[in-house]
């Protein structure tokens, strides 16, 4: 991803006229984001083996900025992504996320009203298959249903022995649920350097390979792998299993927008640029060397270490020494250069639960804000239609 420094990063982000907006907010740059999604269909060879992950910014005027750029297929985890996604066209949308308790009716429900939209969703437990054929079958409904696999997160997903066959068994003779193959995600794997992913990723995909065999021979079907997030996405692209009657899927994230700890460590994606950037004011000068700015909690994910949530572009010294709800303390050798009142732009250490924090996107095009993207599925819980 890109390492350009900080000062020539500046120049680009830095507003004309940075008091049509309050603080603290999140700016994005269509034309980085543009530039990005041809990025990544350029690593994935190409739009057929690219579905994305919207949980990074979950906003419809970006699908819509794929849709443009030929992407055909989505990835998502909640009901809420799902109806985002069908009311902005997206025509190949899998629910990558166990669907329980009232999810299944609404899943139905998302199903019935958007039927020009392949849905499918993930499982990993045999008896949550049966309760979702069983609400299906009720409604007279179908689905596709990929298997989840545990390659090593140990968060969702099946490890391949004889439960997953006997999973993928019951899914491949349902009459409500398809089976559609399988979802591989390693959330594990996130090292810096690309050998070490590369054998990581060849490590998790022997026993994949191994139990997609045994399920091509007992006569299943398995049409498709969805590997990876971005760190791995690179790997996957040119993972090869050609002796398979396969196709293996693509499903990064973060590098839609992108983020500083993600261009920091994976320098194999240089051509990925931060398209998004926290805007915030000094709000007080408390003591000599310090100043406190307004980018507290709910405006920058507090899931990084403390001291390490966001990357100041000036000054080149800053460290973060306090954040709570609404506050960050920096202590920097330029305190007296700066005023109350003056602007600072931050990149955020992790974008997408950042993302979640705001209400909508400030879009940005040549130094001037133009237009304000609303995140349409920032709510998890399901919002009807």
């Amino acid at each position: 991803m890109n390492a350009t420094s900080d000062s020539s990063q500046l120049a680009t982000y830095q507003l004309k006229d940075p008091q049509k907006l309050t603080t603290p907010c999140l700016l994005v740059y269509p034309e980085l984001i543009a530039s990005n999604l041809q990025e990544m269909l350029r690593l994935a060879g190409g739009a057929q083996r690219l579905r994305p992950h919207v949980k990074t910014h979950k906003t419809s005027q970006i699908i819509r900025m794929e849709l443009e750029a030929g992407i055909t297929k989505h990835k998502c985890a909640t009901l809420g992504e799902a109806l985002m996604l069908a009311r902005a066209g997206a025509a190949d949308v899998l629910i990558a996320y166990p669907q329980v308790g009232p999810s299944m009716g609404l899943l139905v429900d998302l199903l019935q009203r958007f039927p020009e939209t392949r849905f499918s969703v993930t499982v990993d437990d045999l008896s949550n298959a049966q309760q979702l054929e069983q609400c299906f079958s009720d409604r007279k409904a179908q689905i596709d249903v990929m298997l989840d696999m545990d390659s090593g997160m140990h968060r969702t997903g099946i490890a391949p022995g004889p439960l997953a066959v006997e999973l993928y068994a019951f899914l491949s003779q349902s009459e409500s649920l398809h089976a559609a193959g399988l979802h591989v995600y390693d959330g594990q794997n996130h090292q810096p350097s690309r050998i070490e992913r590369e054998a990581a990723v060849a490590a998790l995909m022997q026993p994949v390979l191994r139990f997609v065999r045994e399920l091509l021979a007992a006569g299943y079907s398995v049409p498709a792998l969805v590997c990876g997030g971005t760190p791995t996405f690179p790997v996957f692209a040119n993972f090869k299993c050609e002796d398979l009657p396969l196709s293996i899927e693509l499903s990064p994230g973060t590098c839609v927008l992108s983020d500083f700890n993600y261009g920091r460590d994976y320098q194999d994606m240089s051509g990925i640029q931060n398209a998004a950037v926290l805007m915030t004011r000094v709000i007080s000068k408390p003591e000599a060397g310090r100043v406190t700015v307004d980018l507290g909690h709910k405006a920058v994910s507090p899931d990084q270490p403390a001291g390490h949530r966001c990357h100041f572009l000036w000054p080149a010294d800053v460290k973060e020494v306090g954040h709570s709800e609404e506050h960050l303390v920096l202590e920097t050798s330029q305190a007296e250069q700066l005023s109350v009142g003056d602007v600072l732009y931050a990149l955020p250490a992790h974008i997408c639960p950042t993302v979640a924090l705001h209400s909508h996107l400030q879009v940005v095009r040549q130094g001037d804000v133009c237009d304000s993207w609303p995140v349409d599925a920032r709510d998890r819980v399901y919002s009807g239609f």
